[in-house]
């Protein structure tokens, strides 16, 4: 984070000329007083300036991507960070992708996904902890992360396995459970089958082998 440390006769002097150093505006910067002025006897001895830390208040997605490439170099993985923000109304969310060759994706991605919603996880938390330290009030900043658009990939098989089971349990009248998955997973599939006349579902089990149980409509 760059950062300065400037003097001046008050507080809003030195801050003002961090301001400058800097080329940022008070919005976009943090301040802490390292020293209060004080008034030299007669106003000439034994004086002090005041002194303040003026630092660049850092964007949330800088730093997700900081946090995440230092991530994937602890991990050994070669790979670029693309960050993309969208303003909405109850927060605002910060779409990542890990951009690599094939070779290293499966070791940020993980059977069925589960390394990249631990990593999602983990990235939630740090990059909160981070903003709010900087701006002293709650953050209200989602990070979804990507891999190689594996989520996409992901999302149209989970979407044609239930297609295919629900066809399976409404005409032979049997319910069929499906294998364990992760809660992103699993809510594909219920957004999915909801609102069907024929089949309805529902989530059995405990973490982490819970999954999902599709059964015909008379048994709902």
């Amino acid at each position: 984070m760059k950062r300065v440390v400037t003097s001046g006769r008050t507080v809003d002097e030195a801050v003002t000329s961090a301001l400058v150093k800097l080329g940022v505006t008070s919005a976009q910067a943090t301040v802490r007083v390292l020293a209060e002025p004080v008034k030299g006897v007669f106003g000439l001895f034994g004086g002090r300036p005041a002194e303040v830390e003026v630092c660049i208040r850092e964007r949330p997605e800088d730093i997700g991507v900081q946090l995440l490439k230092e991530l994937l170099r602890l991990m050994d993985v070669d790979a670029r960070v693309e960050a993309k923000v969208l303003a909405l109304e109850e927060e605002e969310t910060i779409e990542m992708n890990i951009v690599s060759d094939s070779d290293y994706l499966p070791h940020v991605i993980g059977r069925h996904g589960w390394t990249l919603d631990s990593i999602q996880f983990w990235l939630n938390i740090a990059a909160r902890q981070r903003v709010e330290s900087q701006s002293n009030s709650t953050c209200r900043i989602k990070f979804l992360l990507d891999a190689g658009d594996y989520r996409s990939r992901r999302k149209e098989q989970l979407c044609a396995l239930a297609e295919r089971v629900a066809w399976k349990v409404a005409e032979s009248g049997r319910s069929e459970a499906l294998e364990s998955m992760s809660a992103a997973d699993r809510k594909v599939i219920h957004e999915y089958l909801h609102g069907r006349a024929d089949v309805s579902t529902m989530s059995e089990g405990s973490e982490p082998n819970r999954r999902i149980r599709i059964l015909p409509a008379e048994k709902r």
